[in-house]
């Protein structure tokens, strides 16, 4: 595959780890978990086809109305992530965050903020996790920030306003993948993903491997962008 069609920023919608638990005649908890551990996989793929930028939804906004047994679970094996220290430190990934983290628990946040802070200096992939996100709620904290900074009118465009979102500083995403059989954005970046390509697959989450995301890189090289042009 040649580099210079490769996507720069994949995002992935993480669809499926209830449904693939379900399937496999397992408590839903245990689609999550799998969900996780998925993540280290695909991490490793990026790295190999040289794609800069991940980005995964871990959770969303809407995810907090769940039955609180399963948010407490979500909020556990976020906490987790801890663990994957020398994983990051072996493959040279930053580990970066976006959305209200505000809205986890202070345990969390701390471990999360501990991997961040350990890997801000890291260079060959940047792994997003976005966590407790919403795009519209991404965008109405974004305008708070910029009320908040007194930025005049006629000094905001389409640049400086992109500085005030959890992605400020990184690129547009390329390609944009969701799992687990829906077709819909679901609110996932709607900024970000202005022309991304998108590419749906029944798969669910916990069983998108390696074969599976060359899949979707394969695809990706296949479709023309023009940009509107």
């Amino acid at each position: 595959m040649s580099d210079k069609h490769k996507p720069t920023h994949v995002a992935i919608i993480t669809d499926g780890n209830r449904r693939w638990a379900t399937n496999q005649g397992l408590p839903k908890f245990v689609g999550h978990t799998q969900g996780a551990k998925n993540l280290k996989h695909l991490a490793l793929c990026a790295i190999k086809h040289n794609i800069p930028y991940l980005t995964l939804w871990g959770m969303s906004t809407e995810n907090l109305k769940r039955d609180a047994d399963e948010v407490a679970y979500l909020f556990n094996l976020f906490g987790k992530v801890i663990e994957y220290l020398p994983d990051f430190e072996m493959y040279n990934v930053k580990l970066n965050i976006i959305g209200d983290m505000s809205r986890l628990p202070q345990d969390v946040q701390k471990r999360i903020q501990t991997v961040v802070e350990k890997t801000k200096n890291y260079s060959k992939l940047m792994l997003t996790i976005a966590l407790v996100y919403g795009g519209r709620d991404e965008i109405v904290r974004a305008t708070k920030k910029i009320i908040k900074a007194g930025l005049k009118p006629e000094d905001l465009n389409e640049t400086s306003f992109a500085q005030f979102l959890d992605t400020a500083g990184l690129p547009d995403v390329d390609l944009t993948i969701r799992t687990g059989g829906q077709q819909r954005l679901s609110g996932y970046l709607p900024w970000q993903t202005t022309y991304a390509e998108l590419y749906f697959t029944d798969v669910f989450f916990p069983a998108f491997d390696e074969t599976e995301f060359e899949k979707s890189i394969n695809w990706f090289e296949e479709q023309k962008r023009n940009f509107g042009k």
